[in-house]
């Protein structure tokens, strides 16, 4: 099953509320929310209130991308929220505690979803593969949390075949996701190449939806960018 969630850091972030509201009446598939602390990445992120607000104004699920050295310290800061459905987490961050964090995701009634880096090989998932512990694999086609950067799609399609193979079969083949190097010229090849999950955002939902647009003129856009999004995934 494919499915399309909205990157919440590439929304206004002046009318936030406006723009959550306006995907969830489209009907995307949930909100991706980063979380930075400045360590990991060199940015920081999105902050638990803003997330209880979303929870007050949306149903939609929420899905948490851990961009942090100490994710047992940021899953408490969102734990009580009820609507998480995954958590992602970079292998890169907890080499050797994998399973400690997967316990810890599974207790807040979440499902993991484990992230990686482009230069990162497929070798540190296998065990947690092999033994059917993640729900998913999340690839970058972007440095996490850098600005102003060249996304690298043809990475991901040349490596999607290798990755499919080892996940053939297990609970995390369902879910292929790509944060990244998503726009509507790469989005079709994508999509054949076997990603099944897809984090948009400035190059697709919001692409020319430009917050100093009248609001009006901007949520028409987005709407328009959706049914072209739609069309492409078949959904």
């Amino acid at each position: 099953m494919v499915s399309f969630f909205v990157s919440a850091i590439t929304m206004d972030h002046i009318n936030f509320e406006n723009d959550v509201r306006l995907v969830d009446e489209l009907g995307v598939d949930g909100l991706h929310i980063d979380v930075m602390d400045g360590h990991f990445v060199p940015r920081y992120g999105i902050y638990p209130e803003i997330i209880d607000r979303i929870s007050d104004i949306s149903d939609l699920p929420l899905d948490m991308h851990m961009m942090v050295e100490d994710i047992f310290f940021s899953l408490a800061q969102f734990s009580h929220n009820n609507n998480i459905e995954y958590v992602r987490f970079h292998v890169e961050a907890c080499a050797g505690n994998e399973m400690r964090v997967v316990d810890e995701i599974r207790a807040i009634g979440a499902k993991p979803i484990a992230c990686i880096n482009l230069a990162t090989g497929f070798h540190v998932l296998e065990r947690m593969v092999k033994n059917n512990e993640i729900d998913g694999v999340m690839l970058m086609g972007i440095h996490p949390g850098v600005l102003k950067q060249e996304a690298r799609p043809q990475n991901i399609i040349n490596d999607l075949l290798d990755l499919k193979s080892m996940l053939h079969g297990s609970s995390a083949e369902k879910h292929i996701g790509l944060d990244g190097a998503i726009n509507f010229s790469t989005l079709p090849n994508l999509l054949e190449a076997g990603v099944n999950n897809f984090i948009g955002g400035s190059s697709s939902i919001f692409k020319d939806a430009h917050p100093e647009l009248p609001y009006q003129e901007r949520r028409e856009k987005i709407a328009e960018n959706w049914l072209v999004i739609k069309k492409q995934l078949g959904l």
